[in-house]
């Protein structure tokens, strides 16, 4: 798992609270109760929760089995054996460096200023030629099924509504969104690549939860607030049989009522995302399938 993957995380808006070690490890089972008694609509519902008080590792353990957990603890860990390039340390300093220095917001206003200012006449333009490219990349998914394009589009609409309203190049508003998410990624107290693969993942994700705070904030500053979206959610189970469910989830979208329904799968008494199951299930056969190549192309030679 690359270094990007978990800094990635700030940009998808996943967070979570502080705090880690021997503490954290008593409390897992009283966590894996509570996950496994969780019906298919309150599974849900605690993701919502988790994402909404910055809690990303609660909400990775809602949301994947326990052994996708450890894989994901085990790529981090031999990714952290794994040695760094001094090309690998510049680019983590120019790109999270830059903004986190003293200087840093002031250095990037110069130089993006002027850039704004001749952006401002094509915004428009560009916001709405984005939104027909997004719908259009919807309408034509071979993966999509019919109910998931409209749910999908239902969303690039309301977010096309947002941003054809939103002056993104206002200096004003740019500093205020930098100058927030600058705050989130010092409060994680990283400066460098290094300081990162020290942490062990359930440290990372605390780090990451920090600086995912920060990142909220500057999309709130555009009036976009996850934390708002979240608290509008509400999860109502639709159908179960068996090990299947499905939940019916609505939530407001800038004011406007949206919905989709989610297909769970109940696995070892705890329910998952079907759609997530089937790719990590599909992803699993294809890396056995791969194996199994190799052993025989190894045997035969």
């Amino acid at each position: 798992m690359s270094i990007r993957l978990p800094f990635a995380a700030t940009a998808l808006a996943l967070a979570l609270l502080a705090g880690c070690g021997q503490k954290e490890e008593a409390a897992a089972p009283a966590e894996q109760v509570a996950v496994a008694t969780a019906s298919a609509s309150s599974t849900l519902s605690a993701q919502v929760s988790a994402f909404r008080a910055n809690d990303l590792k609660a909400l990775l353990a809602a949301a994947l089995p326990p052994a996708q957990l450890d894989k994901l603890r085990a790529e981090w860990d031999a990714e952290r054996q794994q040695p760094l390039s001094e090309e690998e340390r510049l680019e983590f300093a120019e790109n999270w460096g830059k903004l986190t220095a003293p200087d840093g917001i002031d250095r990037i206003m110069a130089e993006v200023e002027p850039q704004l200012a001749q952006m401002k006449p094509q915004m428009a333009g560009l916001i709405a030629m984005g939104q027909g490219v997004a719908t259009m990349t919807i309408a034509q998914s071979t993966e999509l099924t019919e109910e998931q394009k409209a749910q999908a589009t239902q969303f690039m609409n309301g977010l096309g509504a947002w941003a054809s309203k939103t002056d993104f190049t206002d200096p004003a508003l740019l500093r205020q969104s930098l100058t927030a998410l600058a705050e989130g990624l010092r409060a994680t107290g990283i400066k460098t690549l290094d300081d990162a693969r020290a942490l062990s993942f359930d440290e990372l994700l605390v780090r990451v939860g920090q600086a995912m705070g920060g990142f909220k904030q500057a999309l709130a500053v555009y009036g976009f607030s996850l934390d708002e979206m979240a608290d509008s959610v509400k999860t109502e189970l639709v159908s179960e049989n068996g090990n299947s469910a499905r939940v019916r989830v609505s939530y407001a979208l800038f004011g406007t009522p949206l919905s989709f329904e989610s297909d769970m799968e109940r696995v070892d008494g705890r329910w998952y995302g079907k759609d997530m199951l089937e790719q990590i299930r599909k992803e699993e056969a294809e890396a056995a399938a791969g194996a199994g190549a190799e052993a025989e192309a190894s045997t035969g030679s």
